[in-house]
């Protein structure tokens, strides 16, 4: 045989090989959809524990048949899914998948279909999104075709990307070169509260190397993305005083002091005009060197793109840039209450004003002790601080007066960039898709579970799936048909690749 025969041979070979794995892939998808169209049909709102039920059955159902062992963790609320695959050589690592069931509350006045537990296929027409018939995925499948639906995205899309993923490794012979845990979570959205002492509790049963977290968009560029940590977030609610009930703007306006002023005043207080915050020591302990501001500067962000879905002309400073900007704890007014607005607009001087704000945390930053910063600031502003209605004679005796409530404190994380898993996993993505990994230091969102990842003792790293303009937590939520092919190569590839 000559070289160019031999060549033409494992030419033809390769084509094969390429059209097999495009054929297995497809039926993937296929069955993947279908699997997925079942599991949305479960209303899964965890405020009906009895909906939840469905859904853990189901799910036993469906990890039970791809040969996992299973069991549900009792919590304070709704249970945890466990489930395992043992593989025969014991002094394998672990990795640990974490996802969630539970999806947000649904308004199906707001959504583009009647029911937002029916999934609906749909195609983009204009600036319209038209209904498909199931019957056109018996041709060739447009990546571009959407699944709308609650939960599509968020978070039951990716556990069927890895049922399906497993499903592909046994037809194709694969063997996985590790033991895999799975947990999945049914009050994410509820901010995993019983999740904490539910991790202590069955820590061994959930010992691992690396925990991967499966949730959330991929980068805006639709570029393979590793998120290294998130911040994390507590609340607080301010309140300042007036009369004792609103008065007669014209009888007492220039002399009843006016509470929403007041606020003003305090919250203004607080930042300067570029958005930085003025509370001392609220960026203590927070270093950028030159390795990290060159992470933070390889993230592919379109400013001109953001800038133009934000619709706004200048961000504000606190970082040089978007990236930047995530690596510092942030103080938002996210509501503010007083007297009355529009059509319902009186002529008062409020009785009191009432800003919520949230702080944003990074793993530098405390949140009791910036709860305490801004508590101490507003005392240095001559603010009497209570955690209630003030009384009578706290009113007559001081003259400024705040309310201060807190909310509870979620942690943020992160991982080191450098962690061998984490660079195990990029190097997986960068072999099944040959593009740069977007590597994202810390985003800016909260995945509920840093108590967990820090009771276990072990790196975490989010490999988030699903595209970036899905809908999650609102209505017309969404799935494109591209990401669940992009899932599935992502879960066949990892579980079929030695860790370091």
């Amino acid at each position: 045989m000559n070289r160019f025969n031999a060549f033409i041979i494992c030419l033809l070979f390769y084509i094969s090989a390429i059209a097999q794995d495009a054929t297995l892939m497809n039926k993937g998808v296929r069955s993947t959809i279908e699997e997925l169209k079942e599991f949305i049909s479960l209303p899964n709102d965890a405020i009906h524990p009895k909906d939840m039920d469905q859904n853990l059955t189901w799910l036993k159902e469906k990890f039970d048949q791809r040969g996992f062992h299973t069991k549900l963790i009792s919590t304070s609320g709704i249970p945890l899914f466990f489930a395992q695959l043992t593989n025969e050589k014991k002094d394998l690592p672990t990795i640990l998948i974490y996802m969630h069931f539970d999806g947000q509350s649904i308004d199906r006045s707001k959504w583009n279909q009647q029911d937002p537990y029916k999934v609906v296929l749909k195609e983009k027409n204009g600036d319209q999104w038209k209904d498909l018939e199931w019957n056109v995925l018996n041709k060739e499948i447009d990546p571009e075709w959407r699944l709308y639906g609650r939960s599509t995205s968020d978070d039951k899309g990716p556990i069927v990307m890895l049922l399906n993923a497993i499903d592909m490794l046994k037809a194709d012979g694969k063997q996985i070169p590790f033991h895999v845990k799975v947990i999945l979570d049914g009050e994410e959205e509820k901010s995993s509260k019983p999740l904490p002492q539910a991790v202590k509790d069955n820590r061994e049963m959930l010992e691992a190397d690396i925990l991967m977290i499966n949730d959330g968009p991929v980068h805006p560029s639709n570029k393979p993305t590793l998120v290294y940590g998130c911040r994390g977030i507590t609340s607080m609610s301010v309140t300042t005083f007036g009369p004792i009930n609103p008065q007669h703007s014209g009888h007492f306006g220039n002399y009843a002091p006016n509470p929403g002023f007041r606020l003003f005043h305090l919250l203004g207080s607080m930042k300067d005009e570029n958005g930085k915050v003025l509370i001392n020591g609220y960026y203590d302990g927070i270093e950028l060197d030159a390795v990290t501001q060159e992470v933070l500067r390889s993230v592919p962000d379109d400013i001109a793109s953001l800038h133009e879905r934000l619709e706004i002309h200048t961000p504000e400073t606190v970082g040089a840039f978007y990236q930047e900007s995530l690596q510092y704890p942030s103080l938002n007014i996210r509501g503010i209450e007083s007297g009355w607005v529009g059509d319902k607009a009186r002529t008062i001087v409020p009785e009191k004003a009432t800003a919520e704000i949230d702080l944003r945390l990074v793993v530098e930053t405390d949140g009791t002790r910036l709860k305490s910063l801004v508590k101490d600031h507003i005392r240095s502003k001559g603010y009497f601080i209570v955690d209630r209605m003030p009384t009578k004679e706290e009113r007559m005796t001081y003259p400024l007066i705040a309310m201060v409530k807190e909310g509870s404190v979620t942690d943020a994380f992160r991982t080191d960039l450098n962690d061998p898993y984490g660079q195990w996993m990029e190097k997986v993505l960068l072999n099944t898709f040959d593009e740069d990994v977007v590597k994202i230091r810390t985003m800016g969102g909260t995945v509920p579970i840093a108590p967990f990842i820090n009771t276990l003792g072990i790196p975490a790293v989010i490999l988030p799936l699903v595209n970036p303009d899905n809908n999650q937590h609102s209505p017309n939520e969404n799935l494109r048909l591209g990401q669940i092919n992009y899932g599935l190569q992502v879960f066949y590839s990892l579980l079929s690749t030695k860790m370091n």
